[in-house]
């Protein structure tokens, strides 16, 4: 390994681990899955790029050279961990669009891992089969980008359409670099036919796709920028009408949620306030209505929402939208 791509793996490795502590840091405090499946991505995208280190300690130690049982092992390795990241990417994804279905969820990484498994155990030495082994990365990650823009462009809901329009100029970025993931492979696979591209005084194998490393960098400034809002909207117990940005994202996502559980317009203004912590008779002062109405509001939002008390509420809240 040169001592250029070297650095540029540790670096890797070392934004891959910080992301996914960020991510956790987040999830602890907000309750928010998406955190949770980012933190389980990035941990997976840190093993993955870590086993790099893996194979030039293995080249220097047996001296004899690597089977091809090692190649195979490894092989099934890249598959397993990519597997992981983009799996939890898509769990990520499917969360945040209020993706529910069971089969939706399950069916896209399964048919990954059946067809990566198929053919790393056809490939052989036949350079086709193993540019379309590596490239099953970048599809299932085209799978993801392109659910997300059809469900962008199917909602009919104007508030989800902002919310999800605030995206749409990362998603083509990261379309663009998974274009380039795909190029760089064929480059290496159809093209040249070789294992390793010599550029000066940098040597390019065709084991790691340098485009992806890069595409990860992205989502990891993404993810990261999301986690640290959280964090930040979080840092007091309830939302502070003085803090313009801090409302805004609060009222954004109270909207999201209550056009999900259908709320009535009167209960999405009695949930913003349970979410300040307020209670019944706090929330008529404010409201100019009697307790007994609040209550009722109140009752029809934990059953609709399904939810036994107003802390279940919030943490669903929090944790959903």
């Amino acid at each position: 390994m040169g001592l250029a791509i070297f650095y540029e793996t540790l670096l890797v490795i070392l934004v891959s681990a910080l992301t996914a502590a960020v991510c956790l840091s987040s999830y602890l405090v907000t309750k928010r899955k998406t955190m949770l499946y980012a933190c389980v991505a990035f941990l997976f995208y840190f093993f993955d790029v870590a086993s790099i280190l893996q194979d030039d300690y293995a080249a220097h130690t047996f001296t004899a050279g690597l089977s091809w049982e090692y190649y195979f092992l490894r092989s099934f390795y890249t598959m397993a961990t990519g597997a992981g990241f983009l799996g939890a990417f898509w769990y990520m994804v499917c969360e945040y669009i209020g993706e529910r279905r069971r089969v939706m969820r399950t069916v896209p990484l399964v048919a990954y891992v059946a067809i990566s498994l198929l053919l790393l155990a056809v490939s052989g030495e036949s350079k086709m089969l193993r540019f379309c082994y590596y490239s099953c990365r970048a599809a299932f990650m085209f799978w993801i980008l392109l659910y997300g823009g059809a469900h962008f462009l199917r909602t009919r809901d104007e508030v989800e359409r902002q919310r999800l329009g605030r995206y749409k100029v990362h998603c083509i970025a990261l379309a663009l670099l998974g274009v380039v993931m795909v190029a760089e492979d064929a480059l290496f696979f159809l093209v040249l036919s070789t294992d390793t591209i010599a550029l000066g005084p940098v040597t390019l194998t065709a084991e790691r796709n340098y485009a992806e490393n890069l595409l990860m960098m992205v989502c990891a400034a993404m993810t990261c920028w999301f986690a640290l809002r959280q964090l930040s909207i979080h840092s007091s117990k309830s939302p502070v009408i003085d803090d313009t940005q801090r409302y805004r994202q609060t009222a954004e996502d109270l909207l999201v949620y209550a056009k999900r559980h259908q709320l009535t317009a009167r209960e999405q203004e009695v949930l913003d306030y349970i979410l300040r912590d307020h209670d019944n008779q706090n929330i008529a002062s404010a409201m100019s209505l009697a307790p007994s109405t609040v209550k009722v509001h109140v009752h029809n939002i934990l059953q609709k929402t399904g939810h036994a008390n107003r802390q279940e509420l919030i943490q669903d809240f929090w944790k959903t939208v």
